[in-house]
């Protein structure tokens, strides 16, 4: 049992690690917080290496460990690293460093990684929470930007919302079967009355989608990603989108399997309206983390494609598109810390002008990253589009597949008025000491490296992901 939780103790203590030196490492405790961080999720990943080997059911069936947990675990860790690695740079900006965004982040990531091994209800949803309140309170972090805390607010009320109407639907399945394990309850459902328990189903399902972004519960998303700082933004974006992602999987096909005709149906109106919804809104952006915040809802639509063509194949490109959408969509938030403009950051896109003649490393890694965005090959998102595809139409699910390939096309004007300002346009003069930071772009050629790698290896990931897969 102590093998199966490694992974959680590391980020655990990494998070008790990061508090203390924060209280009592003076000046620098911040980053002394921050390293503490990238050590603990390091540490993470190791564990996970050896945890990955106590395949098994703990806690009276409670918390699973398997392939499919594994996988997710990492995603999250990956979309947790990379939002410390864009702290530095934010924070020594800002000119403060506070620590307590580094032990939150590492908080919530305790949550995300219990809630993906979670197989009952009452440990989902202290799973939910656990990373759900820390993700409020890091969301009001910048002080200075009056739109952090009035998104914290915000986000706040509507996740509160959300996970009350997500607990009335997990009370509602409880009172038909008397049961919180999932195996159970699945066993005991088929014998309920189906209009309740199909209530319970989307009851239960609104909560998660409140935090996958899906149309119509996405409202939150572009106020929350425009006013939280840069790294929790990438932080947000990312790795609970994987856990709610994997937990929604674990709640449709085990849980509520019985109901597969009904909730592949809602997937594929989910996903229309997702797609066509964050692309066209986006569309219309000129700030940066307001697109992206719209895209971030269009690529939560392509995912669900792969959910409403549940199967071997859709279950497999749910899982790479995840894990190559971390680092695009971490790219797409994180290229803002490039330039500084005033107290701030560059956040519009006129603000990129020139960035190709000023850094050209940076320029080519954001192009690698926008045509993943887009998918176009050679790039991992062009894969993970195609194997989405490929499952739509192995289903017979034609209007959806060629929905998602016009949605593609859509984005590729939004996506590429970036590439034309830094490619395309003359930058205004700006002080001789102005460069981009040379972090931020190490990180920004980092992930568009692994877009690359998997672009043209796709197998590295998508073999992963075919053989973690939970069982039809």
């Amino acid at each position: 049992m102590g093998m199966a939780l490694a992974p959680e103790i590391a980020v655990l203590a990494a998070a008790v690690a990061a508090i203390f030196v924060h209280l009592f490492g003076k000046e620098r405790g911040g980053r002394a917080a921050g390293a503490a961080a990238l050590a603990g999720i390091a540490a993470a990943f190791l564990a996970l290496l050896i945890a990955g080997k106590s395949n098994g059911r703990f806690f009276a069936g409670a918390f699973t460990l398997d392939g499919f947990a594994v996988f997710f675990k990492a995603v999250v860790l990956c979309g947790g690293l990379l939002a410390v690695a864009f702290s530095f740079r934010y924070f020594r900006h800002e000119g403060s460093e506070p620590g307590e965004a580094y032990y939150l982040i590492l908080l919530a990531i305790v949550g995300m990684m219990f809630a993906v091994s979670a197989t009952d209800l009452v440990t989902a949803y202290v799973a939910f929470e656990t990373f759900a309140i820390p993700s409020y309170i890091l969301t009001g972090f910048c002080r200075r930007d009056r739109r952090s805390p009035e998104a914290a607010v915000k986000y706040f009320f509507l996740g509160t919302l959300s996970s009350g109407i997500m607990l009335f639907g997990m009370a509602l399945v409880f009172g038909l079967t008397g049961e919180t394990n999932f195996d159970a309850i699945a066993r005991l459902l088929g014998g309920a009355g189906e209009p309740l328990a199909l209530t319970g189903m989307i009851l239960f399902f609104a909560g998660l989608f409140f935090k996958a972004a899906f149309v119509p519960f996405h409202m939150w998303a572009p106020d929350v990603y425009e006013g939280a700082p840069v790294p929790i933004a990438v932080f947000l974006s990312t790795a609970p989108k994987a856990a709610v992602f994997a937990l929604l999987i674990r709640v449709a096909a085990g849980l509520f399997g019985r109901f597969e005709a009904q909730w592949t149906g809602l997937f594929q109106v989910l996903a229309l309206a997702t797609m066509f919804w964050g692309n066209i809104a986006a569309l219309l952006q000129m700030n940066i983390k307001r697109m992206m915040a719209y895209s971030s809802i269009a690529h939560a639509g392509y995912i669900a494609i792969g959910l409403a063509a549940w199967g071997g194949p859709g279950r497999t490109a749910v899982m790479f598109y995840l894990f190559v959408y971390a680092f695009m969509n971490a790219a797409a938030f994180g290229l803002v810390l490039l330039w500084t403009k005033g107290s701030g950051f560059g956040e519009e896109v006129s603000d990129l002008r020139g960035l190709a003649r000023m850094s050209p490393l940076a320029a080519a890694s954001l192009v690698l990253v926008l045509l993943s965005l887009t998918g176009i090959p050679p790039t991992a998102g062009f894969m993970g589009k195609y194997l989405l595809f490929q499952a739509a139409i192995g289903r017979k699910l034609y209007l959806l597949a060629a929905a998602g390939a016009l949605n593609s096309a859509i984005s590729l004007f939004y996506y590429f008025r970036i590439g034309r300002a830094m490619f395309m346009e003359e930058r205004p003069e700006d002080p001789p000491t102005l460069r981009p930071s040379p972090s931020v772009t190490a990180v920004l050629a980092l992930c568009a490296l692994v877009l690359l790698v998997l672009g043209i290896l796709p197998h590295l990931v998508s073999d992963w992901a075919s053989a973690s897969g939970l069982s039809d």
